[in-house]
């Protein structure tokens, strides 16, 4: 009874608050450090009513969406239901992000293999493995191979890009073997999940300026040296 009680309680609350667009903070709505949530409603549609709460944004929507967000965890956890838990509301800070984030997830993700993540990794970690290096500048390393894999004058496959003869240094020189960082490993799974981050026609990654141009490049302050990412 207490738990169809309070999402009933909490359900009248929401359609009550002031409409207040969506800029306001999810991490500050502030509910949750004096309310415990110790119940839910096992017929109540979480994800709907979080979903109402982020599109009313105002401040007391967005508390509640955050009640929302902890029953529907502890529904999952309860029912053994076949969903994933989330923590958008602490993990983000607007409802804006919050609805993106959701949107995001709803779409499929790009497949590939533990080789070709370990191979994409191997490859950013010996062009641009420094821990100074900028993440986009891992991520557009490997989004050249991806570019490439995407072309019709390369290969099909992010193996046979790599290893095509007289192409990537590392594969000679014996980098290609070496451990790659966390750092490397994590973007090398970035631009896999959410491809490249350049324009299809980049294929070209160079200590000199090649193809029909510079889209862009990244000097190297402490070894001297720059990366120039150019069209095809």
């Amino acid at each position: 009874m207490k738990k169809r009680l309070l999402a009933a309680v909490l359900a009248i609350a929401l359609t009550v608050l002031p409409i207040m667009g969506t800029g306001v903070s999810a991490k500050g709505s502030g509910l949750n450090s004096y309310i415990e949530v110790t119940g839910y409603d096992p017929k109540a549609d979480y994800m709907t009513l979080m979903l109402r709460a982020l599109k009313n944004g105002g401040t007391y929507a967005m508390q509640v969406g955050a009640i929302y967000e902890q029953q529907r965890n502890m529904k999952i956890d309860d029912k053994k239901l076949p969903y994933q838990k989330t923590s958008y509301f602490t993990d983000y800070t607007t409802a804006k992000e919050i609805l993106a984030a959701i949107e995001a997830a709803k779409k499929p993700k790009p497949s590939y293999t533990e080789e070709d993540l370990d191979l994409l990794a191997r490859i950013i970690n010996a062009e641009a493995g420094c821990d100074w290096i900028p993440d986009w500048v891992q991520r557009m390393v490997g989004s050249v191979v991806l570019n490439r894999v995407k072309s019709k004058h390369f290969p099909n496959t992010i193996r046979e890009v790599i290893y095509q003869p007289g192409q990537y240094g590392p594969v000679y020189n014996g980098m290609i073997h070496y451990t790659p960082t966390k750092k490397s490993i994590e973007n090398a799974r970035y631009v896999l999940e959410n491809g490249s981050t350049c324009p299809d026609n980049v294929t070209g990654q160079n200590g000199v300026i090649s193809g029909s141009g510079v889209y862009t490049s990244y000097y190297d302050s402490i070894l001297g040296t720059t990366i120039y990412f150019c069209y095809t």
